[in-house]
């Protein structure tokens, strides 16, 4: 069987003892009253002394009483004591204090419950500030931006992604409402209340700086089923917006690049085909016509297939060590017939048999100069095409200048873009995806190519091509 509590058998002596006294006290004052005598045959001075003689004893008796108490309950006093101070710390915070185990009988064992409680609760409090620097940290490190509230409307977190998305005012500004110091749009904070009466998620765009972003606003909701707060989750989608645009316009050009050879053919083929042309010199300028639509739908489409390759990464470019003289010289042979028949001049300003050898792929070079002497013969209705270069130890930059109809500056970084003109009508002069299939080429092959021009004046089209870094490069 178990052992009693040492404090309930220390009370049960204790309470035994003052009941024996208190019996003799009892019995003393009764002998002393009485004599041994019926209470009727006592003298009668005798009782006033009597009694206080047992109003003495019965104080002293109290007296040892108290003493016997304190000595016996003392020692069983103190580790309760003891066992209450470690309880304050505890309830204080102080999770590594400790009770006396050691303690006799069930004082030790509540010790050992209280130790085993302590530290439980450090294993459980390290558990939950763990998982929330882990929380927080994951939360800080998304590109999203995270506002959460709680369900008076008051802002309890957010994340410094949120700062590159909005201003914070910093300055003591009166504002309608104190939250516009984090997000200065008001309708924000109204569509964060709306959805707190509401208990419904929503989302929307919206413009923030010269970003587009996707606000998406969801209830917290407790326990019990009650509206705790909300999250809204901010992200950018100004990419994937420019993107889909650009997917709509790629559509659109395609569509136009396509139509307009295919209704010039139509527009050919059904007069022949009815018998309406009966000349046979009409005829021939009909299929002539025809032919070249037909030409410039088949440019179209293989640039198209071109563009497709190179920008799948599937094209592989094999380079060698080459000159450039050779290929420079020959594309402007070609084209310096075309020019005269626009009333240009090709002019070349460097001497390409002292310009040094470079690594590249002698086709893609080839590719390259034709789409921007071509370009630019077709861009220019008076005065010179030329072709120059200039190197360091590194590399040899090319150049391709025109005294041309020039590029307005807010269309010079669309350039490189699919479809991309200068004349908005897309008016015929090319397939409008040259200059995409030049800037693929070069990146391909690990280059740069950028431009320069002036409405009116001209454009100049420039590009790197790397020299060898040591003797004996291998073909990639």
């Amino acid at each position: 069987m178990k052992k009693s509590s040492v404090l309930i058998r220390r009370a049960a002596l204790l309470a035994a003892i003052a009941v024996a006294i208190a019996v003799a006290v009892g019995l003393s004052v009764f002998f002393i009253l009485t004599r041994g005598q019926a209470p009727s045959a006592a003298q009668p001075g005798f009782m006033v002394p009597a009694l206080i003689a047992g109003v003495s004893a019965l104080v002293v008796s109290l007296v040892a009483m108290w003493l016997l108490a304190e000595k016996i309950m003392h020692p069983a006093m103190e580790p309760v004591a003891r066992l209450r101070d470690v309880a304050v710390a505890m309830s204080e915070g102080d999770l590594d204090i400790r009770a006396d185990e050691n303690a006799y009988g069930e004082l030790g064992e509540l010790g050992k419950a209280v130790n085993q409680l302590s530290w439980q609760l450090s294993r459980n409090m390290y558990t939950l500030i763990v998982e929330r620097n882990r929380l927080r940290n994951m939360l800080n490190g998304l590109s999203e931006g995270i506002v959460a509230i709680d369900a008076k409307g008051e802002i309890t977190h957010t994340n410094p992604a949120l700062d590159r998305f909005f201003t914070r005012q910093k300055t003591a500004v009166h504002l309608p409402d104190p939250r516009m110091k984090v997000i200065d749009d008001k309708s924000v904070w109204d569509d964060f209340d709306a959805v707190i009466q509401s208990g419904e998620s929503m989302s929307r765009n919206m413009q923030a700086r010269d970003m587009i972003l996707r606000m998406t606003i969801t209830p917290i909701v407790d326990e019990i089923g009650s509206i705790a707060g909300a999250v809204g989750l901010f992200s950018d989608i100004t990419q994937m917006e420019r993107l889909e645009r650009t997917r709509r316009e790629y559509v659109s050009n395609v569509s136009h690049e396509l139509r307009t050879p295919l209704t010039a053919m139509r527009a050919l083929v059904e007069p022949l085909s009815e018998g309406m042309v009966t000349e046979e010199a009409d005829r021939q300028r009909y299929y002539g016509i025809i032919l070249r639509e037909i030409q410039r739908l088949s440019r179209l489409i293989n640039d198209q297939l071109e563009l497709s390759r190179l920008q799948s990464g599937n094209l592989a470019i094999a380079k060698s060590v080459m000159a450039l003289d050779d290929v420079v010289y020959d594309v402007c042979d070609r084209y310096s017939t075309i020019a005269a028949e626009h009333g240009l001049e090709l002019k070349l300003e460097t001497d390409f048999t002292q310009c040094p050898p470079v690594y590249a792929n002698a086709d893609r070079v080839e590719q390259m100069l034709i789409i921007l002497v071509d370009n630019a013969i077709k861009y220019t209705e008076a005065g010179s095409v030329t072709v120059s270069a200039d190197w360091d130890d590194a590399r040899v930059v090319m150049h391709v200048k025109d005294t041309g109809i020039g590029i307005e500056e807010n269309d010079l970084p669309y350039v490189f873009d699919r479809f991309y003109k200068v004349d908005k009508a897309h008016s015929g002069k090319g397939s409008g995806l040259g200059l995409s299939i030049a800037k693929e080429l070069l990146k391909r092959m690990d280059e740069e190519i950028w431009v320069t021009s002036e409405k009116g004046v001209g454009t100049e089209f420039s590009f790197t091509i790397h020299r060898p870094e040591k003797k004996g490069d291998n073909e990639e």
